[in-house]
């Protein structure tokens, strides 16, 4: 009855956790998107107040409200990506995937990408690496957002680099992006990718903080392959952020 009893309690102290986490990301989701719609409706405001405007001005309002509006979609559709892979019914389609040729065909794609524009992109996969078991579309999910994560933080001309390599008894593959950016501060490491973490001002100093969803999502992801998310601060500068999954087909 006491084993009952503690077992019972551990799970309501569990779900208390939870539920205080989604209350918060709620409230953290809802600041994100009042700060786009009070400029939105700011911009309508001003272009039909029935003042005098040049073309300049309603250019000027048109592009804040389309840039608004980017973010608003930006952020709605993670919502809607990380509230779906939370749900268990949500099916993974699991490939046996040639690892090297998988990241290489997407590094050379992701090359002209706008969004690595004035960096460096560097790949580095290990040729030991063969076949590895993951949903190829949710991989690419994970790359997009670590990488896209990189670029905005990381200062323009600085280097960027996608790295693989298998672990020394072939059961995992280890698949890191590093960036030369601020860092994390190290009182944060073991909190960025909760999806209640807000990035701090000491990431994007003098800049807006941002839900972090883009690194939950990843860590969702990461954890339905059966993996292990992390990130460290690399020495001299920048940041190493590590998913490991487990390669139940990886050779030698």
């Amino acid at each position: 009855l006491l084993e009952i009893t503690a077992q019972l309690n551990a799970s309501n102290r569990s779900l208390q956790h939870l539920q205080q986490e989604r209350t918060e990301m709620l409230a953290n989701l809802s600041h994100d998107l009042r700060a786009p719609l009070t400029a939105i409706r700011s911009a309508v405001d001003y272009l039909t107040s029935g003042q005098s405007l040049s073309a300049q001005d309603i250019e000027g309002a048109l592009t804040l409200i389309d840039h608004r509006t980017g973010t608003l979609e930006h952020l709605i559709r993670d919502m809607y990506e990380l509230f779906t892979l939370e749900d268990p019914s949500h099916a993974f389609s699991f490939q046996e995937l040639d690892a090297p040729a998988f990241l290489e065909e997407y590094f050379y794609t992701a090359l002209p990408d706008s969004h690595y524009a004035g960096h460096l992109l560097c790949l580095s996969v290990s040729q030991d690496l063969h076949a590895t078991l993951a949903d190829p579309g949710k991989l690419i999910r994970i790359l997009d957002n670590l990488l896209s994560n990189a670029a905005k933080y990381a200062p323009a001309g600085t280097k960027i680099t996608l790295s693989a390599a298998p672990s020394a008894d072939l059961t995992s593959l280890r698949i890191s992006v590093t960036d030369e950016g601020p860092g994390i501060p190290p009182e944060d490491l073991e909190r960025i990718f909760n999806r209640t973490y807000t990035v701090s001002s000491a990431r994007t100093p003098g800049s807006a903080t941002g839900s972090g969803l883009g690194l939950a999502i990843v860590k969702t992801i990461t954890e339905r392959h059966g993996g292990t998310v992390s990130c460290e601060n690399a020495p001299g500068a920048g940041s190493i952020f590590s998913v490991t999954l487990p390669a139940k087909f990886l050779q030698s």
